[in-house]
């Protein structure tokens, strides 16, 4: 039943453990989702019992225990760890994550195991939280043991609507907090430099190779791209070569991903080649030895999910290489996801997880048919091959896309030009590919090479792969600066997903039987009710008028939509930080149609005021200010708070709006006001404001 080569048992196996993760409620105490719950379980039951045939009725039931399973280990898995109360004044952590340094922090994920409250009293714990640590201490390692006193703060919502919705990302890792942690209130606690720990061994490998990386490409973009994307180094990539690649849709390249132990395991393929295999013995040493490198790179690399999939799937192919077993390549998806979920189900909600396992489905699905349609008919044999290599790299980019394209639309409100993924996006594979290939050769050999003093190999070969990455990026700045790569805002909604999976199957139900009527009429009826909401959709947007009010780092950020026209107002410093624009002002943009985008910088350290839809805004930048009895929304640079609140007890009534939270010590001064208006809140707690 369990065999790789039979119909796709690991397929249903995954797609019913993947439905019990989804059916786990967020509040798993409510009564109501509960008895939805067991009805489920009794119908299907039912079914089952009224089931004659034995090998459907052992399917069923072995269909039923995996969902019960995959609804129990979710449950396990989001209650491991637990909400902090709010009385927390000092607690006790340990590192479990590599400290990734900053301009001014090292930014890590801490486990912490107690706290004391406002009583004195300690408490047991577990629970995770994201911390900054300030970079003036000693740099901390893995495993360290710290006491800290500091003020824990949720994670905060997206800074605008349709957003990442950054508290639900954290929860599903089990992190509810974050602080920053000042040198003077944290204390070293221990360092375990004497335990043996696999992740700090497999830390200081990358260290030793990101070393080679450094020597070899003296480049800042080459020597950080390098680190990225063959080591998971956490070096900073500025803005234009990330911007570059996402424009191109090669983002995946900055990573570790599963290409890249693809490669990898091409590389070490090639070589073995060269090993004659003489007996049983060999044959084992061909099959260790790769599997041994494939996991010492997935460790090396941060054993990052990607490089994790990629990793098992390898392995089982290089077993069934070995040992001569058939495989089914759907099957061997669908069994690495498998397992992949039983160890952590909160991936399925990772968007990674989601794109690079749908990517390579529509690749399985779709690619035999689509690389069938043409063969390149060349009588020069060299031409024969470069056309036949150009065309099957053009239908995998094309494959890959089918199943992730609504998801790209969802997640990132872009997608690139067909021209640039018909034409381009091979070509920059290729390119990559190549990059990779060069880049793991290097870390292969060129340690040998230094390690013997064979210097002039050395060099020649980081010169050729600096050289490979600079042509590289030449030409994406060259394509991305003479052509717009990318189509912005667009929207995606939940509804679309049926209608777009819909029509895949009609179409690939038309490719197996060629039934023009049948899929012409489907496709006319999912396409002409489509395209009616989508228009009914945007003739409302034509008419809709309302604003946003947010901030960023402090500042106020206003966004107003009239019609399918938009202003931006925001300081200077939003502008300089595209990133941001990017992740939290672009998806608005798409959700409402948005046409045309005016930008406009606020008249800094002034008193800005205006009035919508009849309420007047007034923006407090300098605390000399004499209210007006019409001002209706107060918003308060938060950095007035060093100064007197005197100025506000003048002010009565409206709305106040900081625009950052404060610490209980302002608030106490705060609370000395006599007349504070009935709501008040800090910007930076809530996702922007509606009017």
């Amino acid at each position: 039943m369990f065999s790789f080569f039979s119909p796709f048992p690991f397929l249903r196996l995954c797609l019913w453990w993947a439905l019990g993760i989804i059916l786990v409620p967020e509040n798993p105490t409510e009564l109501v989702y509960q008895v939805l719950f067991c009805l489920f379980l009794v119908g299907l039951f039912c079914i089952i019992i009224w089931t004659k045939n034995r090998p459907l009725f052992y399917a069923c039931s072995l269909s039923l225990i995996c969902f019960c399973a995959g609804y129990l280990r979710t449950l396990d898995v989001i209650n491991q760890f637990q909400n902090l109360p709010s009385d927390v004044i000092a607690f006790r952590f340990q590192l479990v994550s590599t400290p990734i340094k900053k301009p001014k922090t090292y930014a890590f994920v801490g486990e912490i195991s107690a706290y004391m409250n406002s009583k004195g009293e300690w408490r047991a714990i577990q629970t995770l939280s994201q911390f900054y640590l300030d970079n003036t201490v000693d740099s901390p390692q893995m495993g360290d043991i710290y006491l800290a006193k500091a003020h824990l703060q949720a994670i905060r919502p997206a800074a605008f609507p349709y957003g990442q919705n950054w508290s639900a990302y954290y929860a599903r890792k089990g992190i509810y907090s974050t602080a920053y942690l000042a040198a003077k209130w944290t204390k070293l606690q221990q360092r375990t430099e004497s335990n043996f720990s696999y992740k700090a061994f497999f830390e200081s490998l990358q260290q030793k190779l990101l070393q080679h990386l450094h020597r070899a490409l003296p480049g800042e973009r080459n020597r950080a791209v390098g680190g990225a994307m063959l080591l998971g180094g956490h070096e900073s990539i500025d803005f234009e070569t990330k911007k570059s690649y996402a424009a191109l849709g090669a983002i995946h390249i900055l990573s570790v991903s599963g290409m890249h132990v693809g490669i990898l395991f091409m590389c070490i393929q090639f070589f073995l080649t060269f090993i004659p295999r003489r007996n049983r013995i060999f044959s084992i040493g061909v099959f260790m030895l790769p599997i041994l490198l494939i996991w010492m790179y997935a460790g090396i690399t941060g054993f990052s999910a990607p490089v994790l999939r990629a990793s098992c799937m390898f392995s089982v192919v290089l077993f069934a290489q070995t040992f001569r077993y058939s495989l089914n390549s759907i099957n061997l998806l669908a069994f690495t996801g498998f397992v992949m979920l039983v160890w952590d189900p909160m991936q399925l909600y990772d968007a990674g997880f989601q794109l690079s396992f749908l990517a390579v489905l529509g690749i399985l699905i779709f690619q035999p048919s689509l690389n069938a349609i043409w063969e390149p008919n060349i009588k020069h044999p060299i031409g024969q091959y470069i056309v036949k290599q150009a065309w099957s790299l053009t239908t995998v980019a094309v494959t890959a896309q089918v199943l992730t394209f609504p998801w790209i639309l969802y997640y990132f409100h872009q997608f690139p030009h067909v021209g640039i993924m018909l034409l381009v996006n091979p070509l920059l594979v290729l390119l990559s590919s190549v990059s990779l290939i060069l880049g793991l050769v290097f870390l292969l050999i060129g340690p040998i090479f230094y390690a013997w003093d064979i210097s002039h190999l050395y060099i020649i070969m980081g010169k050729i792969l600096d050289t490979s990455l600079t042509f590289l990026h030449e030409i994406m700045f060259w394509i991305d600066h003479a052509f717009q790569p990318t189509i912005p805002f667009l929207h995606w909604e939940n509804w679309m997903f049926v209608s777009y999976y819909l029509m895949l199957i009609l179409v690939k139900y038309w490719w197996d039987i060629r039934r023009v009527i049948i899929l012409g009429f489907f496709g006319l009826v999912l396409i002409g009710s489509v395209s009616y909401f989508q228009l009914e959709q945007w003739k409302a947007m034509k008419h809709q008028r309302l604003a946003y009010l947010g901030q960023y780092r402090g500042e106020p950020v206003w966004l107003s939509i009239h019609g399918l026209k938009a202003i931006l107002l925001a300081p200077r410093k939003t502008y300089q930080d595209p990133a941001w624009i990017q992740s939290n002002i672009s998806p608005v943009l798409a959700h409402h149609f948005i046409e045309d985008t005016v930008q406009v910088k606020w008249e800094e350290e002034k008193n800005v005021s205006w009035q919508w839809k009849g309420k007047r805004f007034y923006i407090v930048q300098q605390p000399q200010v004499t209210f007006s009895a019409k001002i209706d929304v107060l918003i308060i640079n938060s950095k007035l708070k060093k100064q007197s609140f005197d100025w506000l007890k003048s002010r009565r009534g409206g709305d106040w709006l900081w625009t950052q939270s404060f610490a209980s010590y302002y608030l106490k001064n705060l609370s000395k006001i006599n007349h504070l208006p009935n709501h008040q809140l800090a910007l930076d707690s809530v996702t922007a404001r509606v009017y």
